[in-house]
């Protein structure tokens, strides 16, 4: 099996993470993606108080009953850090055999080099990376990666989870930016709201 890890705060998950999540797995013939919602991001902050579990949920009811799109609690179940290097090593254990293929955007492709034992992350998974607006690549090679390198044809979705909390927080439509369920969730509990 072909699995895709694709990470993240998904602070709120919106439509360019579930769209470009299912061109790379046609594209790039996964069997299966793997949503996994970071507890605590160790790269950046997280900008309002929204629970791991609160983004957990969203993800969850976005992808519920999508054939070959699932989504993981091992990085909010774990007691430590979210490294990814940590969370691909146990999917290791869980998928051996498999080919696991990190799913990151040029932004994190970019900064790489800053994240724990990348070196050794590099040469455990492959990696395919995304087109986001606003990041031009940086570095036209890891002689680092033992592995595969490839670059998605994904479209520039110009949404973003800061976007809509912004929005949000300013009392305007997130509609068709994400899932109905989603911003009803993201009503019924006043998320991003002041």
């Amino acid at each position: 099996m072909k699995l895709g890890i694709y990470g993240g705060t998904f602070n709120p998950v919106h439509m360019g993470h579930l769209i470009n999540a299912e061109i790379i797995r046609n594209d790039f013939m996964l069997d299966k993606i793997l949503f996994v919602p970071s507890k605590y991001p160790v790269h950046k902050e997280l900008s309002d108080r929204t629970s791991a579990e609160n983004r957990y949920d969203m993800l969850k009811m976005s992808i519920d009953g999508m054939d070959g799109l699932e989504i993981s609690r091992i990085e909010l179940d774990s007691d430590g850090d979210s490294y990814t290097i940590y969370t691909v090593e146990k999917l290791l254990e869980s998928f051996p055999g498999d080919g696991i293929h990190l799913i990151i955007g040029m932004d994190s492709f970019n900064e790489i080099r800053t994240w724990r034992e990348y070196e050794k992350l590099l040469k455990m998974v492959s990696v395919i990376v995304m087109n986001r607006p606003g990041f031009e690549r940086n570095h036209l090679s890891l002689p680092e990666a033992s592995n595969q390198i490839e670059f998605a044809d994904n479209p520039m979705i110009g949404i973003s989870s800061s976007l809509m909390r912004e929005r949000v927080r300013n009392g305007k439509s997130i509609r068709f930016m994400t899932p109905a369920p989603v911003m009803k969730y993201i009503k019924d509990k006043g998320l991003y709201s002041n």
